[in-house]
């Protein structure tokens, strides 16, 4: 399923996004495989670079149609250290690619972020719930993909009531690990505690893909698997609409990059937090919020299907200066391992309320739309709605 969305302002061309590199949380058990959905407005060609099978290949890209590449589930980082699981797409026209992880009832994926828009310091988001009987299955994990030779990265670490064991080493909150990564090299490294808040540096680009499987319902026996890509410190803004979700309980976190003043608001409510670099504040039983920030935030997503114990996910809230006028983008509906496989689809759009007429969906104008809540932001009456 392939959609594509904008409205009447200025259009957007960005720059051509040619290089990704990408990489795989473990995802429980030995079943499985990942995938990747690639997706294009023109017909071209990418190169799948991974070493760790040996394998350079390339494959042919129509513009009409999504693109499917499956990988071995052994690409996946599951041992804390340095091994060569990073991958590499290369491609010779504009693409999208959402990276797929299936496992069964686990099966989860993330948007991958270009290389050009990559950077040299991230703040981890994970979600860790430890009441649980099988504690083993609360495992929270970030993973960091090396995209150049003689790479020099630092962690802050940040772990509740945790230990990080690595190099014969045991490694507590406010503790600093550096590790020294060439291209392909990633560092893994996981804990049954919250990771959130860790600050990880490093002196060329690294990709950085933090999750693992959380659960949101403190009272319940089940967790899911989640994973993102984190946005990098440079590409976080300060004001963000957070919306509530079609059919979802969520939650968000507001983690600090630096320290901040965060201003959280909604439509009875106005409060202002202090935090400092490598805090994060967590709201639950949310309506519409607006969040405005002094300095860069990573505001964090965590939903599970409404009425329900399991079916977790995590997203990341874009922030207002990272709107754009003009958006492709696949929607995952094959989940062929899956016992409870999705039985809805939906969009939540955000847009201020003067250009909803102007909404295009597929070519289509004046689609139709279940308008959810309406919130101020930056003197402007700002829309969130959903799209069946």
């Amino acid at each position: 399923m392939m959609f594509v969305l904008h409205y009447k302002r200025v259009y957007d061309n960005p720059a051509p996004w040619l290089d990704f590199y990408l990489g795989f949380l473990d995802n429980n058990g030995p079943n499985g495989y990942v995938q990747l959905n690639i997706v294009a407005n023109d017909s071209g060609s990418c190169i799948i670079n991974i070493p760790f099978f040996n394998i350079n290949e390339t494959i042919a890209i129509n513009g009409s149609s999504k693109n499917i590449y499956n990988i071995s589930k052994d690409i996946e980082m599951n041992i804390t250290g340095i091994e060569m699981k990073g991958v590499k797409v290369s491609c010779d026209i504009d693409v999208s690619i959402y990276a797929m992880n299936y496992y069964m009832a686990y099966s989860e994926g993330y948007l991958a972020i270009p290389y050009k828009s990559l950077g040299r310091r991230y703040i981890a988001a994970t979600y860790s719930n430890i009441n649980f009987t099988i504690i083993m299955l609360n495992n929270v994990s970030v993973g960091v993909v090396c995209t150049e030779n003689n790479t020099t990265v630092t962690l802050f670490l940040k772990i509740k009531n945790g230990v990080l064991y690595f190099g014969g080493h045991a490694y507590q909150s406010n503790d600093s690990l550096t590790v020294n990564l060439n291209a392909y090299e990633a560092f893994y490294f996981s804990n049954t505690h919250d990771l959130s808040g860790t600050i990880i540096t490093s002196t060329k680009p690294v990709a950085v893909v933090s999750g693992g499987d959380i659960s949101i319902n403190k009272s319940s026996q089940y967790t899911d698997y989640t994973t993102e890509m984190i946005l990098p410190s440079e590409q976080l803004g300060k004001d963000f609409v957070v919306p509530l979700l079609y059919d979802s309980f969520c939650l968000y976190r507001v983690l600090a990059d630096d320290d901040a003043t965060v201003t959280i608001q909604n439509s009875t409510s106005r409060s202002t937090k202090t935090l400092v670099k490598g805090e994060f504040l967590e709201i639950s039983n949310f309506t519409t919020s607006t969040v405005e920030s002094s300095t860069g935030v990573l505001v964090q997503l965590y939903c599970a299907k409404l009425y329900s114990t399991c079916n977790y996910a995590m997203t990341t809230v874009p922030s207002i200066q990272h709107f754009k006028t003009s958006y492709q983008f696949t929607v995952v509906s094959n989940y062929p391992l899956d016992r409870f496989p999705p039985d809805n689809f939906f969009i939540t759009i955000i847009i201020t309320a003067d250009d909803k007429h102007d909404l295009i969906l597929d070519g289509v104008k004046g689609i139709m739309f279940n308008e959810k809540s309406t919130i101020k932001l930056a003197g402007k009456n700002t829309l969130s709605f959903r799209m069946n």
